[in-house]
Formats: C-alpha cells, structure tokens, sequence
C-alpha cells in the first residue's frame, strides 16, 4: 500500500501544469519525457513510502498489574473495547507487567483477550521491560503504536531507554493514567539498627518515616513478634528520625518491626519496616531429634563441652531462613526424612551451601537410606552417596509400579509440570535403582489397567524408564482392585524370590476397592508385598482404604501433600525392598559387634580418640563421594565410611553413619573417649573464629542495596566473592553482583531488592574462608515506596508520549484512527529521484541527437509551396515530422509533379552549395 507523508504537496500539480504549457511545452517523445519528470518530482516531494505489510495498524498494549494498580477487570475491559473496535485490517497485541513482563497476546486482528492467563510478580513494575518485549512485536512492514495503561510510577531500569528505541523505530507511545492518590501518605522508610551487638550491651536505633504532611502518628517497635515500645510523634514534611534504645541478653538474629499509626494514610501498605540485629554471642548449634520427652547424650555432652547448643523436636520447627539464623551448624540424630518435607530440607541444603552453615547427619535405622533421604534435597549435600552399588542388594526382586493416571493427576505442579509428570518421574527413579536380574512391570490405571510395559527383564533401565515418563492423564478415577489385580497377575509370572507391588493413588480419589482383603491374601501366599504411596493427607476420604492395603499387604505407607515429593518417595520404597541400607551385625560371626578403624585423614577434624576404634551394632550403608575425607572405616566386607566430612558450597557437611545413641550403638556407647570424638565432629562444623581481615557493611536505598566490602591488606587473602541470599519459601537462587573496587582497600557492589523480606549477604575469601555479612531488609513491596522527591508516575508517561510522537488518550477507541505518519513502510524517495535523473538524461540525450525528432523532406510542384514558406503537414508516425518543399525537374521533360523523398540533412547540404556558389 502506497503512503504519502505530505499528500498536500499533489496541489502544486496546478501552477507546475499552467508553467509547463507556458514554458515548457514540447510535442512528441519529449513533451512526453518532461511531463513524466514532473510527476516523478512532484511524488518525491510527498514522500511516498511503500507499506509491504498492507493497510492497517499494529496497536500493542502495555498493561500494569503491579500492586499499585489492581485494576484487572478494568484492564480487561478497556482491552475488549479495542478489540471490538479493530476492524479486518487492524491488529491488536497485549503486553501484562508486574516485575517483570509477560507476552499476554501476539499481534493478531481475531483473537480476544477474555482473562489474564500470564502470571507476573505484583511487587515491582519495570515499565521498561515491557516497553522492551512489546517492541519485539513491531512488525517492520506495517505502523505501530504502543498504549500503555498505568499509572506510571515505574521501579524497574529507566523506561526512558526503551523510549529511545521505540523513537528510532518510529513507533509513537501513548497512555491512558491511572491516577494514584499520594497525598498525605506516611511511610516508614528504614529501620535503621546496628550490624552486630554483644550480649547485655544497651544500644540505640533509628526508626526514619517519610512525611508529605504534618502531622500526629504513634510509632510501636515489636522485637520478634513482641510489642516493646510505644510513643507519639509529631512528624514533620521530608525525612523524620524517631529514636529508640534495647538490650540483648543472648546470641543470635532477632527481627525488628517499627509500625507508623495515623489516620487517613492514602497508602497504608508502607506504614511498617523492619530489621535485624545480630548478638555475637558466639558460635550456636541446632540439634534435631524426633523424642521431644527426654533430652539425649548427644546434646548433654556437647553443652557440657562448653558449646552453646539448643535442642528441639524435628518437624516443629520452620527452618526457615529467619528461624536458622541464630544457628551455626545444624545436627539431626536420626530422624527420618518424612519429618522434615521437601521444603525444609531444601532450606537445610541452602544453609550449608549459600549461606555457610554446618550440617552434620547422624546413623539408626531411621536416617539416610533407609530413613528416606536418598532423592532428597540434601542428599548431594551429605560427603556418602545413598545410591548402593549392586553388591549391596539383598536379593532379586520383581516390581510393579501401578499409576493412577485419574483426572485429578492433570493439576499442574510448579514450572511446566503435573502431578503426573512427577508421578512418571517417581517410576523412572524407582527402575534406575534396579539391574539386571531385576524385572519391572509398569501399569497405568484409571478405570481400567493398561500394561505400559510388561513384566521384562532390566537389562536396559533408561529404555524402560522413559517409557514410564510417557504416561498421561486420562481421566476418571483409580480403581483400586483393577489395579492390585493387573499388577498381580503380572509378577505371577516372575522367579525372583522378592515380589513387590508399589501402589500410587490420589489419596481423595481411590475408587471399586472390591475384594481387595481376599486379593491380598493371595498375594501374600505368593510372596507378594504391596506399598502405597497416597498423594493427600491422612486425612483425606480414601486415606484408610490405602492404609489398610499397605498394612495387609505387607508393605510401607507413603502420604505426602507435595507432589514435588514423589520421586523421593518412589525411590525410597524401592530402595527399601531391592538393596540392603542398614547393616546389623551378625551374632554368629559378630558377638562384640561390626568393626570399624580410625584413619590418619580424621586428624582433620581433630581429635577422635586414642586406641582402637570401638565396635557398633548397626550402620547405615553408603559409599563415600568423590572429594570427601574418611575418618572411620568399617572393617567387615563393605569397607564403608562410619564418619566422613567435605566443604560443600561455602558451607560444612559430615556423616556419621552409625547410631550414635540408640539401640545399634553398641561398643560405642560405652566408650570412654566417645565424647571427645562427637565433640571433635561438631567443633569442625563449627568452623574457626580466626580474623579474616574482611569487614562487610550493607545499606538499603529505596530498593537497591549497597554492599561495602574493606579489607585488611596484611590479613585478607584470596579472590572476594559476594553472595546475596534473597528471601523465600524454599531453596531460592544466590544473587552474585558484581564487586567494585572503589579505593585500594575498598570494593562495593549494587544489587536490586526484588522481593519482600530478609537479604543475607555472605563473602566468600578463598577456599572454606568465609565472612557473613549484615542483612538487608525490604519491608513492604516496592510498589508502596513513599514517593516523595521523584517525579510522579503521569510525568514519566508524559516524557516518554513527548519522546516518541505519541499523547495521552482519555478515549482510547481513537488509537486505531490515527495512523501515524512515521510508519514502518519502505521509503520510494530513493527511487523516485533516480528515476527523475533517468528521465532528464534521456530527454536531453534524445532532443539533442534527435533520436525520435527525425525530419522527412517531401518535394512536390512550387506551385503548391507558398513562397518564402516551408510547408510541413502531419506525419501518420508521431515521432515523425514531414517538410514540404519545391521540387526541381529530375531532368528535361521530367515529371512536373513528381515527388521525391530526401532526409532533411540533404537538402540542408544542397542549400548550402546553392549559397555558397552565389556569392562566389
């Protein structure tokens, strides 16, 4: 489609029309030359471009659903309006930001944007972003505006960047204001307390509040929860400093919270801040058990070495970030894995690896592979492997893996999974575990079974495993006795001497037990056992119905609310019925006990006790990981690791493999240097208190955060590295900015604070030196920042309209009636203005060797030329021109009328020797 940016200029047609016939005017090929040179120029002159990508515009809205704005349905509706109003030709694409963007809908002029299906983080609005991902819409071929609705007060990178580009691509940017009411608002700001304290020192801190008006507020401070001061204050406009005193008796993190009480805040979101203090009191142990009626030897023994130790029962506490705070190392005394869940597991592997923590795993029947922790977050952290070697089996074994593939198994799970996706994942993990001489049948159930693969040897674990992961959801529900029945008749044809049924279900869902009890006892006349795993609660409707068919079946009991649990749950089963985790002594061939030896590498971590290394009744089986350091030995045919330690991350990880208090400790129990040797492991965790020589500052302004690293030049060695550990619910990915030097002893780093809640910064100096750091708190979202001294959010809309060509639009059904004239079409003016020197040097070349003017001379009787006169008359060839002259007779008594016909060049050469000879 043909665009001209100044259609206007066609007028001058006129006047250049009326000069041409007055001046200009020419007859033939070069009449018509002149007239195709004007039009040439004169289209020039309007600056035609060519749009390849036909008629139409691209409108592409920009969208803010941050916290500040909470508009969806308005949102909604103003896009529908412009849906119904883009006509055939028009297209419409949206653009959602929060913190970050999302591509909501792609330039299309059908499709109607009816709901928000893109999910974005709230707290934040980076309206630079957004600009960005919808400027990777513009089509290059076709016009383009970008519409944004919001109201402005962006908090990402400037938008101004993305501004410059939409400019440069010609793409205008208009907006439609969603006014946010400021005034008035009262806003804590920072609380401002110090890094670090010592036990029982009084120290002062400052609570700072943003005013835009005078006026009377009450400010409480809490300290964990606890309500410790109050008092009223008459705050002024700007910046107000209240102050406040404490005192801390014992060591650890304790949390902060100030709160501004005032009528008729328009914003009451940002009326609290928060922050930490550390009380250096000294390094702290955490340790974990399951019996919450007596305190165990381990942690007696340990507080009478002179550590600072706190005990508590596994699963009461969170472990979260805030709750391991106080904690230098961590000790769980075999407790199983189910105590814990997936997340505070992944919080205990993030202690020891991001933030620097100890983390110590003792032995018993209910820890490391036979306590469930083999497939869970912390088993890479451990120095032992869980995954046995084939000569740790027990004996052969025949599986059956029946699935529930019901309705339910289609609810999406995290990033891009479901339930049954986890599920599958679950079975391959349960048929790596196996090898040859192994045999797997998979089923999948709902209504009915289908025999995914057949009862078949593993001699190829992948092949079958990816065949499990193939498995969808196909509705209904899981018929129990289809499923029990199915997976029996397949291991009826089995000869390994272990059978075994694993049972999944949906705990709210498991339908048609049948005759299940008669089944079972079948079953159990085969040699067959049966293990559930319900994914639920013991709570749910059909929990007692799996729990009966575990407990007559013979097997284990699985429930877990988490589907992100199951291959963890899958391969702790399996790894229950086919290999040998917990080694017993045999009473025959080992009356005192298993064996076990010191090594000379134990020396490292310090002193474990003189003389031969005593005898225990049990161990947990496991292989020690390329990289860690043995201490003890076992000395019977496993020759596995009793104690072994490594650094992982920039944390401390051991393992003790037997029970060191408990039923299997055995010789152990009773012997005299066991304190030395348990102290010595939790000592290492510990880690030295030497100077490193690194001295860590961090600050928060507005939302970016400011960490200053001085470094004594004689004391601090090796390369620096800042971690900083954002806030979350699980195990959450290390910021790693960039270190600066700032002066020769001095480095800092900027990072931006995306998410509510407590930043940990550590420094890492060399290999196992690190130096923990202050923490930075952000206490309300960003979206709630005080906005005192910045431009509001309708003048950053109006810089970047006035930036780009574009405006605000109350009515914003007009923004498909408004093409705008600096599209992205082809521009013609190149070639029109070649083809304008074309056409004059073809004109100029032709009028001059009179390509087309060529003359025809027709002589005929002078009677009929009037005289003094040459006679032309119209040729019946347009580029051709006839003169008519007198003839002369050809000869005596020639033809009076005869005609001849001459080029004019030789009648011009007969004239000139006519003149020439009458002068002579």
């Amino acid at each position: 489609m043909l665009v001209l940016d100044t259609p206007e200029l066609l007028l001058a047609a006129v006047p250049l029309g009326l000069a041409y016939r007055r001046w200009g005017r020419a007859r033939g090929v070069t009449g018509g030359l002149r007239i195709a040179l004007m039009a040439v120029l004169l289209l020039a002159c309007c600056g035609p471009r060519w749009n390849a990508g036909g008629r139409g515009l691209d409108v592409i809205v920009v969208a803010d659903r941050s916290k500040s704005m909470a508009e969806d349905e308005r949102l909604l509706e103003l896009i529908g309006n412009l849906g119904h109003q883009r006509g055939q030709e028009h297209r419409l694409g949206v653009v959602t930001f929060g913190r970050e963007a999302r591509i909501e809908q792609v330039l299309s002029n059908q499709a109607e944007l009816t709901e928000f299906t893109r999910e974005i983080a709230p707290d934040g609005s980076d309206l630079e972003q957004a600009l960005q991902s919808a400027l990777t819409l513009v089509d290059p071929r076709r016009p383009a505006r970008i519409l944004v609705f919001s109201d402005g007060e962006a908090n990402g990178s400037d938008p101004g960047t993305a501004a410059r580009r939409a400019r440069e691509l010609e793409v205008p940017i208009d907006y439609r204001l969603f006014e946010r009411r400021h005034a008035g608002d009262i806003a804590v700001d920072t609380v401002d307390l110090p890094a670090a304290v010592a036990p029982g020192e009084p120290f002062q801190f400052s609570v700072w509040i943003d005013a835009d008006n005078p006026v009377e507020a009450t400010i409480a401070v809490l300290r964990e929860g606890q309500e410790i001061a109050r008092q009223q204050q008459a705050l002024r406009i700007g910046r107000n400093r209240v102050l406040f005193r404490d005192v801390l008796d014992d060591g650890g993190f304790y949390h902060y919270e100030a709160r501004v009480e005032t009528a008729a805040d328009p914003v009451p979101e940002n009326n609290r801040g928060i922050g930490i203090v550390r009380v250096e009191a000294g390094p702290r142990l955490l340790i974990l058990t399951t019996d919450d009626r007596r305190e165990s030897r381990l942690v007696q023994l340990l507080r009478e070495a002179g550590l600072s130790v706190d005990a508590a029962v596994a699963g009461d506490l969170p472990l979260t970030q805030d709750a391991l705070d106080p904690y230098r190392a961590v000790l769980i005394e075999n407790v199983p894995a189910s105590r814990f869940g997936r997340l505070k597991l992944e919080r205990l592997a993030q202690f020891v690896e991001d933030l620097g923590g100890g983390l110590l795993l003792t032995g018993g029947e209910r820890s490391f592979g036979s306590g469930g922790y083999f497939k869970s977050p912390i088993d890479p952290v451990l120095p032992v492997s869980l995954e046995l070697q084939d000569r740790h089996r027990k004996s052969r074994v025949a599986l059956a893996v029946a699935l529930d593939r019901s309705g339910s198994m289609r609810v999406p799970v995290g990033a891009n999974r479901t339930k049954m996706d986890l599920a599958d994942l679950g079975t391959a993990e349960s048929v790596r575990l196996l090898s040859a001489g192994d045999s797997v049948a998979i089923l999948a159930v709902d209504t009915a079974a289908e025999v995914i693969q057949p009862l078949t040897d593993v001699n190829d674990p992948e092949e079958i495993a990816q065949r499990a992961m193939s498995i969808v959801s196909s509705g209904g529900g899981i018929f129990v006795y289809e499923a029990l029945e199915a997976a029996g008749q397949e291991l009826a044809r089995a000869v390994q001497g272990t059978k075994h049924i694993l049972l999944f279900a949906d705990a709210a869902d498991a339908k048609n037990p049948g005759g299940y009890e008669k089944l079972l006892e079948s079953f159990a006349t085969q040699g067959i056992t049966v293990s559930v795993i319900g994914l639920g609660s013991e709570n749910d409707g059909d929990a007692e119905l799996l729990k009966d068919i575990a407990r007559r079946g013979g097997g284990r009991i699985h429930f877990s609310t988490d589907a992100e649990e199951l291959p963890r749950l899958f391969a702790d089963d399996t790894l229950a019925v086919a290999r040998t985790s917990f080694i017993r002594k045999d009473p025959a061939t080992q009356p005192d006990g298993i064996p076990a030896a010191s090594l000379p590498e134990g020396r490292l971590l310090g002193t474990l006790g003189e003389g031969t290394f005593p005898h225990a009744d049990g161990y947990n089986l496991s292989v020690l990981r390329p990289g860690a350091t043995q201490a003890v030995v076992s000395r019977d045919e496993y020759k596995a690791p009793w104690s072994a330690f490594w650094y992982r991350g920039i944390g401390r990880a051991a393992a003790i493999t037997f029970e060191v208090d408990g039923a299997s400790s055995g010789e152990f129990g009773r012997w005299k240097q066991r304190d030395e040797f348990l102290q010595a492991h939790a000592r290492w965790l510990l880690g030295a208190d030497d100077a490193t020589g690194i001295y860590v500052r961090a600050e928060r302004n507005g939302q970016e955060g400011l960490v200053t690293i001085e470094i004594d030049p004689e004391r601090a060695t090796g390369e620096l590295r800042l971690q900083i550990v954002p806030p979350g619910a699980g195990r959450v990915t290390p910021l790693e900015p960039t270190l600066v030097w700032t002066g020769p002893q001095s480095l800092e780093a900027r990072f931006v604070l995306e998410e509510t809640g407590v930043y940990r910064t550590q420094v890492q100096a060399g290999p196992n030196v690190q130096v923990r750091g202050p923490a930075l708190t952000l206490p309300y979202s960003p979206e709630h920042v005080s906005r005192r001294g910045r431009p509001s959010g309708e003048q950053t809309l109006e810089q970047l309209a006035e930036l780009t060509g574009g405006k605000q639009r109350i009515d914003v059904l007009d923004t498909f009636l408004e093409v705008p004239r600096f599209g992205h079409a082809i521009s013609l003016i190149p070639l029109l203005l070649a083809a304008s020197i074309v056409l004059l040097l073809v004109e100029i070349t032709g009028r001059r060797l009179q390509l087309w003017e060529r003359e025809t001379v027709v002589e005929m009787p002078a009677a009929n030329v009037p005289a003094g006169a040459t006679a032309r008359r119209r040729s019946r060839r347009w580029w051709r021109r006839e003169t008519l002259v007198p003839a002369e007779p050809a000869a005596p008594g020639g033809a009076e009328f005869g005609m001849v016909l001459r080029k004019s060049s030789e009648v011009f050469a007969e004239a000139k020797d006519r003149a020439k000879r009458r002068m002579e």
